[in-house]
């Protein structure tokens, strides 16, 4: 159990959100993604009809359900409304980064090769490597915001497990 770390450090007064938030997304690294993809129940659960049995089970969603035992129901609403933002930050900063990276650029490239396609094909042949170290540093660009805006929803949903268990929980207390 993880003990949240109060305003007067005596288990009175609210939760402090940041460090807390710091410790909820370590828990969600951008690198680890595609490895995890690979062998995390939640990875392996993506076939069938339940996508939420395995991904509750995965390594992140018990260290969160573990990280946020002992947090009030307060704490808990502040630090999914800064999750949600996260969320949606991500999104802006993802359609962004699309446009720029890879629509504009797409498209001004599809023109060149309309106007100019003998040259450009030319261009390419001639700096090859050149060519495609360039598309490999753009497409990165977008695959890597792409991985975090997948985490930040990711922690979302996990959030929203914790949301139903607690719930949940809650339900049976009172029963």
């Amino acid at each position: 159990m993880t003990k949240v770390e109060t305003e007067d450090g005596m288990g009175h007064g609210p939760i402090q959100l940041w460090p807390l938030w710091r410790r909820l997304k370590a828990l969600f690294p951008v690198w680890s993604l595609i490895p995890s993809s690979f062998y995390t129940p939640g990875a392996w659960g993506y076939a069938g009809v339940d996508f939420v049995s395995g991904f509750r089970r995965n390594p992140s969603t018990l260290k969160t359900f573990d990280l946020l035992d002992g947090v009030d129901e307060a704490g808990f609403e502040a630090l999914y409304a800064l999750a949600n933002l996260n969320a949606r930050r991500q999104d802006q900063i993802l359609r962004f980064v699309i446009i720029c990276y890879l629509t504009a650029p797409l498209s001004i490239l599809a023109l060149m090769a309309e106007l100019a396609g003998d040259s450009l094909l030319s261009f390419t042949r001639t700096h090859m490597w050149e060519v495609i170290s360039l598309l490999v540093a753009v497409g990165l660009g977008p695959i890597t915001y792409m991985m975090s805006q997948w985490r930040s929803r990711q922690i979302i949903g996990v959030l929203d497990l914790v949301r139903i268990e607690r719930v949940q929980a809650s339900a049976r207390s009172i029963a």
